[in-house]
């Protein structure tokens, strides 16, 4: 009932920013040129909302000195408005009243509920510009994919976002488990031809396999391992309950990707646009919480932590699937004092035929990550400042920053296949000896590199849910969908009749 009240609250607000609002009435949409020395005659205020955590907002402020060496005269303020969610419901509040912010970072689908309301400027204008726009050498330099998600608002390809942060999700296991369990004499890490292990001073060295990869079968085999475990089974039955060998951090991107691995369908630009009640989708459900109730799987509700990340961290999970962009919120420390952790791609059926379904002739992992909108300005010039910070924070300067120094993949190819980033994901480092005066070339790739290094890997089985008003609350209904079957008692049948009711 109550995200029943909250979508109808968000409904009721999209109605009444139909109507006109102050950022309405800049609909004719001519673009002053302020001639040669406009980075120092343009003077405004732009405000920038996003959903970035404190680290992420110190990389943004890295990036607004950078612009402010071009545009002393214009001020960037950038505010977290919390999590996506969050940012997404305060921004539907603010239309109309046009109290909303100059640009945001947005989802498609939340762009989608925003052009309900006529609050987003079209950026073909501003990209096409002769004085403020791109070079054609600079919008395909973009990664096509990433660059294409900005037009799929109407069957004119409208642009109306560009990319800014993306990601994709990842598995990351406890190495020092995997090495200290054997199965018949063999460890799990060599078992699973994840690496082989070199003793250095009574230390496990660990040389992962850059092919490793671990199956949905895999998984289970290695989840009742850990069941079946003297550690495990000493556990008392309430602890039992906050333990178990795999678990996934979001539920709604779990329950979107197994509809898809099951080769089922969850949404569509078609009506009727909400899909998920289909049969694949439904067995892709029966078979996690045939695992969940085995004791084997789990997601962050089982462990009451706001993230499967934590219960990773505490040792309560052997195995998680996360954002590769939240890597280092998978890293526990020190792993002499606590434990190594491996990264591998997101797992895939060797075969799902059994359950009904019909194996995709690729894997399917999401593509993720947000965009950046520039919204309608009573004021040309305040405007204009939000574009021109967009430029800038799509640029190569500020992609190569983001890209070093966030979990984020490169937006830009040539970000990507500079040497820069090369020597970024290798962790090419120079070391001066100080007794012999000469410089050493050393390779430690930090945690962050090696994760967007395997996440990047499965760039070629990406898949991406189409946007339109409503899908964007379609997610919340299916993460609850996920809780009810799984924690709730309710049947499979019944969670996907009350989540199209719900949705209807």
């Amino acid at each position: 009932m109550k995200k029943f009240l909250s979508l109808l609250a968000m409904l009721i607000i999209a109605i009444a920013v139909v109507g006109c609002t102050p950022r309405e009435r800049r609909n004719e949409h001519e673009i002053e040129d302020l001639g040669s020395d406009y980075k120092t005659k343009i003077s405004a205020t732009v405000t920038f909302w996003h959903a970035m955590g404190q680290a992420n907002q110190g990389v943004i402020a890295e990036i607004i000195t950078e612009f402010n060496k071009e545009y002393p005269n214009i001020t960037v303020v950038q505010q977290s408005q919390g999590g996506y969610t969050d940012l997404r419901d305060k921004i539907l509040t603010t239309l109309s009243s046009g109290n909303n912010p100059t640009i945001a970072q947005t989802y498609p689908d939340h762009v989608a509920a925003y052009l309900q309301g006529k609050a987003v400027r079209e950026l073909d204008s501003y990209i096409n510009h002769a004085r403020y726009g791109m070079t054609q050498e600079e919008i395909e330099d973009f990664i096509p994919a990433y660059f294409e998600e900005g037009k799929i608002y109407d069957t004119k390809g409208t642009l109306y976002s560009l990319p800014f942060n993306k990601s994709t999700e990842v598995m990351f296991y406890n190495k020092t488990w995997f090495y200290n369990t054997k199965v018949d004499g063999v460890s799990l890490y060599e078992k699973y031809n994840l690496g082989t292990v070199e003793i250095v001073d009574g230390k496990p060295v660990f040389n992962d396999n850059p092919d490793a990869f671990l199956s949905w079968e895999d998984i289970i085999e290695i989840c009742e391992v850990y069941i079946n475990s003297e550690a495990y089974q000493a556990l008392s039955n309430d602890d039992k309950l906050k333990h178990a060998g795999f678990a996934a951090d979001s539920e709604a991107n779990l329950f979107i990707t197994l509809t898809q691995q099951f080769g089922g369908e969850y949404t569509s630009l078609e009506e009727p646009r909400f899909r998920f009640n289909n049969p694949q989708s439904k067995a892709a459900m029966q078979w996690f919480f045939d695992n969940k109730e085995a004791g084997l799987f789990g997601t962050s509700t089982k462990f009451g932590t706001d993230y499967s990340s934590d219960a990773f961290k505490a040792g309560q999970i052997k195995m998680t699937i996360g954002s590769s962009a939240g890597a280092n919120y998978n890293y526990p420390g020190d792993p002499d004092s606590t434990f190594h952790v491996g990264i591998l791609p997101y797992p895939q059926f060797e075969d799902v035929t059994q359950f009904g379904g019909i194996q995709p002739e690729k894997g399917q992992v999401i593509q993720q990550g947000t965009n950046v909108t520039l919204f309608k300005c009573t004021d040309p010039m305040e405007e204009l400042a939000g574009w021109l910070f967009i430029r800038f924070l799509t640029g190569y300067k500020a992609a190569m920053i983001w890209a070093t120094k966030t979990g984020y993949f490169p937006i830009r190819d040539s970000v990507r296949t500079s040497q820069e980033y090369e020597d970024f994901l290798s962790g090419k480092k120079l070391l001066l000896d100080a007794n012999t005066g000469k410089w050493t070339t050393i390779y430690e790739p930090s945690f962050i590199a090696k994760t967007m290094k395997v996440g990047w890997e499965q760039r070629n089985i990406f898949y991406t849910s189409p946007a339109f008003p409503g899908s964007s609350d379609c997610r919340d209904v299916v993460e609850a969908l996920v809780q009810a079957v799984l924690y709730g008692g309710v049947s499979i049948d019944q969670a996907y009749e009350d989540a199209l009711d719900e949705l209807e």
